[in-house]
């Protein structure tokens, strides 16, 4: 998929489809998706705001979008430096409007992958961005060139089900054909030269039903333990960490 119909639809389709409040139509106006934003909380709370490794001086986080998780971030890295990028200027206005007052974050608008950072980043962040970025080796090649030696990641991505999708009579628009399995963005990030790369699950459902308590339950189980056969059955999303070998 082309960048232009990414930045074209959060551009101009979303403000009509979401309206001023696209974080609570996006995560709050039904169940289902209140499930998803708690177990996706759920996960970053787990793997990244409760980290007491993790102290960054410089942030970089891809795709705020209405500044929803970055809220968080700021929150727990307080003294941090924030760069926000995003392809869409809307998402990045929205952002803003989220996070008033803000010293320490710059609004980027930007492609990832034709961003020049001024300096490197301790840290990097990421939540359902990556399924749209369709080079994802040069994307790896261009966060392990962002991040400082010893410098971490995380990100979250949509699980592909595209198979059974297709069984299910379900056709996945333009917008999402860019997934990528835990696999491959694993093999992926090694190549480009990180360690430690390990995933988890984070959002889940059980096919044909409709249940949020169920998709709960099930992701705070499948939640503690790295992906397997079972939890990718299961998993709607989910998340990498990672890091940058210290430089010797």
């Amino acid at each position: 998929m082309a960048n232009d119909d990414v930045k074209n639809f959060y551009n101009d389709t979303m403000p009509g489809k979401f309206g001023d409040d696209y974080e609570q139509k996006r995560w709050f106006s039904d169940p289902t998706q209140k499930a998803g934003f708690y177990l996706t909380l759920r996960a970053i709370s787990r793997h990244v705001l409760s980290d007491e490794r993790l102290d960054p001086a410089r942030v970089l986080e891809l795709g705020p979008g209405a500044g929803t998780w970055t809220k968080f971030l700021v929150k727990r890295f307080p003294g941090a430096y924030f760069d926000l990028v995003d392809i869409s200027r809307e998402m990045l206005d929205r952002a803003r409007a989220a996070l008033p007052g803000e010293e320490n974050i710059r609004f980027v608008e930007a492609d990832i992958l034709d961003f020049a950072p001024e300096g490197h980043y301790d840290y990097f962040f990421s939540s359902r961005v990556l399924e749209y970025i369709g080079d994802k080796k040069k994307f790896c090649e261009k966060i392990f060139s962002a991040l400082d030696g010893g410098g971490r990641g995380f990100l979250i991505t949509k699980m592909p089900h595209y198979r059974r999708e297709r069984f299910l009579g379900r056709r996945s628009s333009n917008l999402h054909q860019g997934q990528i399995s835990p696999g491959a963005l694993i093999d992926a990030l090694r190549r480009a030269g990180f360690s430690d790369v390990v995933a988890y699950p984070v959002t889940t459902s059980i096919p044909l039903f409709h249940s949020p308590r169920l998709n709960v339950l099930l992701g705070k189980f499948f939640g503690k333990f790295t992906l397997n056969p079972v939890s990718v059955f299961f998993a709607e999303s989910y998340c990498v960490l990672f890091r940058k070998p210290s430089e010797t």
